[in-house]
């Protein structure tokens, strides 16, 4: 091969090569590419999909002591005691309660013995004098064992149907 034959291919090489390099250049649309060379990943990507988690009645202790005053809560317990108009008492131990007071609004619904009761609303802790006007409670003596306890203010309340009498 002659010097000159030689001396073009070694300039067409080079040409070639300049121009792949360029035509590979890192490129926004291209995240594999890193400097005008391509990487393969070593490993795959490793994605988790655990499930979000979530709350069981037995965990969450709202009732048991102020840690949730405020805090607004869902609640579904069976009724132990109709009070007034607009209190019922839930057998609510699973929550932190075994005599769950819930004031609500909306008044003269009845509630039987064991009704299922779906509530949401926000933990409070009790003061006769704070919620008896809003709440139509007339007789304080009533409410005098929940004095300074955390209850229920509801937003919503749901019973299911009552069970059948025979």
């Amino acid at each position: 091969m002659s010097r000159r034959t030689g001396r073009g291919l070694a300039v067409g090489a080079a040409l070639a090569l300049a121009i792949g390099l360029t035509g590979c250049g890192a490129d926004d649309d291209n995240p594999a590419a890193d400097g005008g060379v391509f990487t393969t990943p070593t490993e795959a990507p490793t994605t988790t999909t655990e499930p979000p988690t979530t709350t069981t009645a037995a965990e969450t202790q709202y009732f048991a002591n102020s840690d949730h005053v405020g805090e607004q809560v869902a609640v579904t317990a069976p009724v132990d005691t109709d009070l007034t108009e607009g209190a019922v008492v839930l057998d609510a131990g699973a929550y932190g309660d075994d005599s769950l007071l819930v004031l609500f609004k909306g008044g003269e619904r009845e509630f039987a013995e064991g009704q299922s009761v779906t509530v949401i609303g926000t933990v409070r802790q009790f003061s006769y004098d704070d919620y008896a006007d809003d709440y139509g409670l007339v007789e304080s003596a009533l409410f005098d064992v929940y004095a300074n306890e955390e209850f229920l203010v509801a937003d919503s309340l749901v019973a299911e149907s009552p069970a059948p009498t025979s």
